[in-house]
């Protein structure tokens, strides 16, 4: 077979082998010989469109029981065990019509976690006992989404489409989908389902290592062989998603969280064809643009809208619905005809004139240096996006073809534009006040559905340009040409160049990573922000009002390569501007220019209060764990209060209280800034003096504030019930340690590395207590800590509780019985994990901002914590492993329900809790 060029960015030094085994499978080998670790990704052209009717979810099903014994490896747990102990990760997923399954993993190890990864797929069991623990485990994941806006919309739209169309069948499963049937088991349908739908011929793997072409190659062919043969193409979707009474219809939705939104969605054929032109990204450019002149704009000078989207949609190979998303005000939840009046006036404008080949050209040089100076990604991100890929692309735009954007002809500009018209658009009204007829099946969404009337498609048909939409300009970000550093301006660590007491800026040349861009971290100490509850509150307010008054003028930076986020951080507010170097300091400079002018309208003031509230009040009517870590980082974090809390000072303020807040805001405030990237020391001078001059129009300059926390030493145990939105139980056990060290950071690190694999496998898989199982490290500022977290449907929390106890006691005892030897080799998955270099200027510009955040001056924290690990004995983890269980250790239960006769641990109110817990 004639080898297949695979092209690749100039920026990318890895070597690629493309090969097809006899049985079929297509094979994507990646040798990166700087990856830190080595990754695989198993795609498969099998999803829940291809469920059977009377097992709806078994897809989703499959791909949960693969990771539960296979012939070689028929211990349950042993494989997430193995992968977990080796500093690796793993997941899957399903979707509509693919599953996907990846993992990583130290190098060394690779052959064995490809032997286990490839038996998984060749030879599972699909143990009796198993199946039936799982299919309980599909049923706590589907009650866990039960009142999740996104799945009871999307079953409203299941329910409204062609029911012959594949989508419309019940994705997720449960114990009414998933069950014996009186001619077949499950098991049976299980088995045949795989045999029917698994093979390799429908499969695409990438692997990614630093070993050999050739060592992988022989892996491959050795583990992968026993696949299943090759099985008959699949047909291709011959049902249409919409037939006529789909079309051209007004869905009213009622949503669990408060929220007023109007989607209009188009219905396309499959995109896929036209990749090679980006020509539908094109178009929700666009459609989806906040400059001056744009149809957000326009609607929002109305005051009909707060944010729009455009683009989005569901999409398979023989479909795509393209919506546009409107955020609306009340008065634009009362005037929807005007929004769509002035969505088709958009559409008018775009369909009078050719493709805007200006536009097209600016992107296109957007996505070509993208290209050029593609930033490598980390094993695991590597062989997930090609494993993906090679279902979708040519093999020669395996990696090119996200970035491939050529001029389309006009008439497959015209033939996309011809889609937008009113008789092929669908309507979404989701608001908590729409009339409703109907019940969604399996998510009880309320709904119903309606005709459009003759006169509003005519009237929209009719609807001509607005002299106040236009296209978007040329941007005036844009670069022409963009300079590389030389490689010997490359710096080790940031050098820190200026050092006042009111200002301090940090600066570190990178050229690692061969590319064009930087980041720039900017930290604003605003003591008039924090010094109480109602300045916390309202510093968040004043940040969203003042993105909302910028975002219309910075646009044409985002779409230039240029990216900003602000947010409430630490002692006042933080900037991150990141992209292409060129132009950015520019952009921090004129974001600060913002903040000292900018003035807010008193009607703005109100709906994006209003916006605010609705948004917080939501966010306690998300999953009970997420509440519950709310709830401790509220508790340990004194800037950061309950969400209760927040609302209840919004809904005080006035407008005047408000400006007088805003006025005061910048008094004494103190600047921290970070620069690291593509950047000379000429730009890192400039951007001192930039930030200088900035200072120097302030009222009053401060110093930089310490940190502050608090901590549950001295409390003992302590339950601390909270209420959540929701019938599932949910618990969180939050340990810290004594003190903020290297070494204490390394074993708490050790104890969830260790515990986390065993903890998911003996409460979810083996027991059944709940979907939602993990542990996590939690270090508040820099103190360390672990945390356990349950959500049940089926367990209270005591009940929780006492099979974490159990696990911990079990986990202990292993721990005493395993060799030195052994705890020495389980020690360096998490070293190989903590010394893993920066996978991209990103990611290295954010781990230096995090060290600075720690007063880590040195930015040598994760060195030190290696060191401490190398030197810490199983003698030791054990000990701390018992003054984890003791009795009297402080330790913090946040609970969905009361604490039912354990009597050694205290019950306290979160006020109660307060006043004991002290300032560290």
């Amino acid at each position: 077979m004639e080898k297949v060029h695979i092209k690749q960015s100039p920026n990318d030094n890895r070597a690629y082998h493309h090969l097809t085994l006899d049985n079929g499978l297509t094979v994507l080998l990646v040798k990166d010989s700087n990856a830190e670790k080595s990754a695989a990704a198993l795609t498969v052209n099998v999803g829940h469109f291809d469920d059977p009717a009377d097992y709806q979810g078994m897809a989703h099903f499959l791909e949960h029981m693969l990771f539960l014994g296979s012939e070689h490896f028929p211990d349950p747990g042993e494989y997430q065990q193995f992968i977990s102990q080796h500093g690796g990760n793993h997941n899957a997923w399903t979707g509509t019509e693919h599953s996907h399954f990846y993992f990583d993993i130290d190098t060394p190890q690779l052959q064995q976690a490809i032997a286990r990864f490839a038996d998984m797929f060749c030879r599972p069991l699909f143990t009796e006992a198993y199946v039936e623990k799982e299919r309980h485990a599909i049923e706590a994941e589907y009650s866990l989404k039960l009142k999740d806006d996104s799945r009871r919309i999307y079953q409203v739209h299941k329910e409204t489409i062609n029911p012959a169309h594949p989508f419309a069948k019940f994705s997720v499963g449960n114990l009414n989908t998933l069950n014996d049937k009186p001619e077949q088991t499950l098991r049976g349908a299980l088995t045949q389902f795989y045999q029917q739908q698994y093979s390799a011929s429908r499969m695409s793997l990438c692997v990614v290592s630093p070993n050999s072409l050739i060592t992988m190659e022989q892996w491959v062919k050795q583990y992968f062989a026993a696949l299943p043969a090759e099985l008959p193409a699949k047909a291709p979707l011959a049902e249409p998603l919409y037939l006529a009474d789909h079309q051209a219809i007004l869905l009213n939705i009622r949503p669990h969280k408060d929220s007023d939104k109007l989607v209009a969605s188009f219905a396309l054929p499959d995109i896929q064809p036209w990749y090679r032109h980006k020509i539908v990204s094109f178009l929700a450019s666009i459609l989806g643009d906040e400059s001056d002149g744009s149809l957000l704009s326009y609607l929002k000078k109305a005051g009909l809208v707060n944010q729009l989207s455009a683009g989005g949609g569901i999409d398979g190979s023989n479909y795509k619905d393209f919506t546009v998303s409107f955020e609306l005000t009340k008065a634009g939840r009362a005037d929807t005809g005007t929004v769509l009046r002035a969505l088709y006036s958009a559409l008018a404008r775009i369909k009078q004139q050719p493709l805007p080949e200006n536009l097209f050209v600016e992107r296109q040089k957007l996505l070509h240096w993208s290209f050029i100076y593609q930033e490598p990604a980390d094993a695991l991100q590597t062989a997930s996006q090609l494993s993906v890929n090679l279902q979708h692309y040519p093999i020669e735009d395996t990696i090119f073809g996200d970035y491939r954007m050529e001029l389309p002809d006009a008439s497959l500009y015209q033939q996309l534009l011809s889609w937008f018209r009113p008789d092929n658009m669908r309507l979404m009204l989701i608001a908590p006040d729409v009339p409703v007829l109907l019940e969604a099946k399996w998510y009880n969404t309320p709904y119903s559905v309606t005709k459009l009337s003759d006169e509003l498609l005519q009237t929209l048909q009719n609807t001509g340009p607005d002299p106040e939409i236009t296209l978007p300009g040329s941007n005036p970000y844009l670069t022409e040409q963009l300079n590389l550093l030389e490689k010997n301006q490359h710096m080790a660590v940031p050098e820190q160049i200026c050092n006042t007491a009111h200002l301090s800026v940090w600066y570190k040349a990178d050229t690692e990573f061969n590319t064009p861009k930087g980041h720039i971290f900017l930290q604003l100490s605003l003591p008039q922000s924090i010094s109480n509850n109602s300045q916390l509150a309202t510093s968040r307010l004043w940040l969203e009002l003042f993105q909302d008054h910028i975002n219309q003028q910075f646009y044409t930076a985002t779409n230039a390569g240029l990216n900003y986020n602000l947010h409430v951080q630490k002692q006042g507010i933080s900037i991150h501007t990141s992209g292409l170097a060129a132009n950015q300091i520019q952009l921090l400079q004129n974001i600060l220019l913002q903040i000292n002018t900018v003035t807010f309208s008193e009607s703005r003031f109100n709906e994006i209060k209003q916006q605010l509230c609705r948004h917080w009040a939501n966010s306690s009517k998300s999953k009970p764990v997420a509440r519950l870590f709310s709830q401790l980082s509220a508790l340990l974090q004194p800037l950061n209060p309950e969400i209760e809390v927040l609302i209840e000072q919004l809904e005080l303020l006035s407008f005047p209280q408000f400006c007088q807040f805003a006025a005061q805001l910048l008094n004494d405030v103190h600047l921290e800034a970070l620069m690291v990237g593509n950047w000379t020391s000429r730009n890192a001078t400039d951007l001192q003096l930039m930030l200088q001059n900035w200072q120097s129009n302030q009222p009053s300059l401060g110093s930089k504030i310490p940190a502050e926390t608090f901590s549950i030493k001295g409390t003992g145990p302590v339950w601390l019930q909270t209420e959540t939105d929701s019938s599932d139980h949910a618990l969180v056990v939050y340990l810290a340690a004594e003190q903020a060290n290297a070494a204490q950071m390394a074993l708490f690190m050790l104890a969830n590395h260790l515990m986390s694999p065993h903890y998911f496998h003996q409460l979810r898989t083996e027991k059944q207590m709940g979907y939602l199982v993990g542990t996590g490290y939690v270090p508040i500022n820099t103190l360390p800590g672990i945390a356990c977290y349950i959500q049940s449907p089926n367990f209270g929390c005591t009940a929780l509780y006492q099979a974490t106890v159990t696990f911990f006691e079990d986990f202990l005892q292993q721990i005493e019985e395993m060799t030195d030897a052994t705890f020495i080799d389980l020690k360096q998955g998490l070293t190989a994990q903590l010394a893993e270099r920066d996978s991209s200027l990103g990611s290295r510009a954010k781990r230096l901002w995090l060290a600075l955040g720690q007063d880590d001056t040195r930015f040598d924290l994760t060195n030190r914590i290696i060191c401490a690990l190398n030197k810490l004995d199983r003698q030791h983890f054990i000990e701390l492993l018992k003054q984890l269980l003791a009795n009297d250790y402080d330790l913090l239960l946040l609970a969905s329900g009361p604490n039912e006769g354990i009597s050694h641990i205290k019950t306290m109110s979160s006020a109660e809790l307060r006043q004991k817990i002290a300032v560290a």
